[in-house]
């Protein structure tokens, strides 16, 4: 009974890991496109508000470039379907460092998880 217990704790973690990693995703996709076209300001409520776009430069991602995080938001989605192998949860970490902000916030998160259940097992 304790195997199968942990085998689906382990199960648990993996799906957790790629609910965070999807939403982090399509978040830094999302928010990536609507400020490379102008609008980010205007469709997300009080986005001017957001602290970290100025006091804190390094919480917008290493690279700053807004092609950059639409292309690691994609890389994130599509390593999100295999985050059950180590190497793609890494490749998902590193994404959301390359990206930084909300999205890349929670891809790190989901890649941390997804790496910690796959030591796990």
């Amino acid at each position: 009974m304790g195997v199968y217990v942990k085998a689906l704790a382990r199960v648990g973690l993996f799906e957790l890991a790629f609910a965070l990693s999807v939403v982090g995703a399509l978040t830094l996709i999302l928010i990536a496109l609507l400020q490379l076209f102008g609008v980010a300001d205007v469709i997300i409520p009080f986005y001017w508000l957001i602290p970290y776009r100025y006091i804190f430069p390094l919480a917008m991602g290493l690279s700053g470039d807004l092609l950059i995080s639409v292309f690691c938001g994609i890389v994130a989605l599509v390593s999100s379907r295999r985050i059950h192998i180590f190497k793609w949860a890494v490749l998902m970490l590193i994404s959301g460092i390359v990206a930084g902000g909300v999205g890349g916030t929670l891809i790190v998160v989901g890649g941390l998880i997804a790496i910690i259940a796959s030591l796990l097992g």
